[in-house]
């Protein structure tokens, strides 16, 4: 989000030159700069004892390709407490090792995504009303389930490099 208004007072904001970071909006009245915000989100991939991936459709959007499980961010929580609560949410697994893989810009939509793997015992889903359904795939067909060049498509190539514990 670019602000060209102040969010707290509503003063029409500056340019005001603020370092390394050149000419960024600026509330005079607030006294404060207004940095671009984005939406920070998580996208994770789970892996179940006999090391395959799970996978999701969402029951909105493209329905040709699988995607991982993925969420906003709420404030007050963590990466690690978002991958985890998204991933209880949407297909009803409780993850017994969460390991952050990396991050990535997700330009189409301006988000941060931060990119995890996750292990479990339990192997039946239950699915939330976002998810049309999920699947296990073995590491080789999850890699071909997957929109190719895509974030998703690294997630699950990063996943099975991870050594399980």
């Amino acid at each position: 989000m670019h602000f060209t208004y102040c969010p707290d007072c509503g003063t029409k904001a500056v340019l005001r030159r603020m370092g390394d970071d050149g000419e960024v909006p600026y509330c005079e009245a607030c006294q404060k700069p207004l940095f671009d915000m984005f939406s920070t989100c998580v996208l994770s991939v789970v892996r179940n004892p006999a090391g395959e991936i799970a996978l999701i459709r969402q029951s909105y959007g493209q329905q040709e390709t699988f995607v991982g499980v993925a969420g906003y961010m709420k404030p007050g929580e963590t990466a690690e407490q978002a991958a985890l609560r998204e991933i209880t949410e949407e297909i009803g697994l409780a993850a017994e090792r969460l390991c952050f893989l990396f991050s990535a810009w997700h330009e189409k939509r301006g988000q941060l995504m931060l990119c995890f793997c996750a292990e479990t015992k339990q192997t039946a889903f239950t699915l939330s009303e976002e998810v049309s359904e999920a699947r296990w795939f073995s590491p080789q067909d999850a890699e071909k389930a997957v929109r190719r060049g895509s974030i998703i498509e690294r997630v699950v190539r990063t996943a099975v490099s991870v050594k399980k514990t």
